[in-house]
């Protein structure tokens, strides 16, 4: 019996989740299969990889000792599988998009349509995660870019920095509350301030920006959400202002007593980029995506430097 890049994946998925029922559902086979596999690598090997206790599955010595060599590869096939797909030009072939929530629903639309009829050969799968676990979901090639904001620390990553945007202060409406004046961050140090859950790359940039340590501002501790589309809600119903990206007043979805305020300068911005593995072959590739995407999705009251 010969070791096949099947059961190494079996193996791998077994080895990062510890279940066997959370591995056949990333391999897509079920947990029988999943399980006959292993077993078909331990006697190939002539070892045993995995003991079961009565809580968790554990890796044994051996099982633990061919972890980076099958890590190794199943990622060298993947590249290999990859490289194959070049000759028949750029974009071709199934390719797996991540993309964070306070980015998805305001740029995707915007490219994707012409996105495929540019590239028809291109099969494009979209994963929305926070920004985290899709760096996590990278380095372990489960997507293959990820659309997210910066600055945010990848240094195993290459980081193709395609615009900017300013923040926009959201605030409940005042009548009479003039909106053409311009913000001040030193006033939002007496607001009650609004902000996306820990884990949120979004909460972090606005902190950061505001040059708050953390999230208590001279009116207390700052409420928050898990969605942007909350944050306006709670604005609106008064409990508090916050940062919106630009891109989320442009839809014309924001609810009535919202008011809108720009920042005086410098104004406040994050960074919209792509970001994917270093070693990836389709570097190339890589490039051209980031290219569409910033032609494409990127607004012309953008501010690009």
């Amino acid at each position: 019996m010969a070791l096949t890049l099947r059961q190494l994946k079996y193996y791998l998925s077994l080895a990062e989740t510890g279940s066997f029922t959370r591995a056949a559902e990333i391999c897509h086979v079920t947990p029988s299969t999943l399980s006959a596999g292993i077993a078909e690598l331990e006697e190939i090997l002539q070892q045993k990889l995995f003991v079961r206790t009565t809580r968790k599955l554990i890796a044994t010595p051996a099982g633990n000792e061919i972890y980076s060599y099958a890590k190794s590869i199943i990622e060298s096939s993947m590249d290999l599988e990859r490289a194959a797909q070049r000759p028949r030009g750029p974009l071709v072939g199934k390719w797996v998009l991540g993309v964070i929530p306070t980015i998805a629903s305001y740029i995707l639309p915007r490219f994707l349509p012409q996105l495929q009829e540019d590239y028809p050969k291109l099969d494009l799968y979209l994963k929305e995660d926070l920004t985290s676990r899709q760096l996590n979901n990278l380095r372990n090639r489960e997507v293959d870019a990820v659309l997210m904001a910066l600055p945010y620390d990848t240094p195993d990553m290459h980081q193709m920095e395609l615009w900017s945007e300013s923040f926009i202060l959201a605030r409940p409406a005042i009548e009479g509350k003039n909106s053409d004046r311009k913000a001040n961050i030193e006033d939002l140090k007496n607001e009650p301030l609004l902000l996306l859950d820990d884990g949120h790359c979004l909460r972090d940039h606005i902190l950061s920006v505001c040059q708050f340590k953390n999230t208590t501002t001279g009116r207390g501790k700052a409420l928050g959400a898990t969605s942007l589309q909350t944050l306006v809600q709670m604005v609106a119903m008064g409990y508090g202002v916050t940062l919106l990206p630009e891109m989320a007043t442009y839809d014309g979805t924001l609810p009535k007593g919202v008011m809108l305020q720009e920042f005086e300068e410098p104004q406040p911005k994050r960074k919209i980029g792509l970001c994917w593995r270093a070693q990836d072959p389709r570097f190339s590739e890589l490039l051209l995506l980031g290219d569409f995407i910033r032609q494409n999705a990127n607004p012309k009251k953008y501010d690009n430097n």
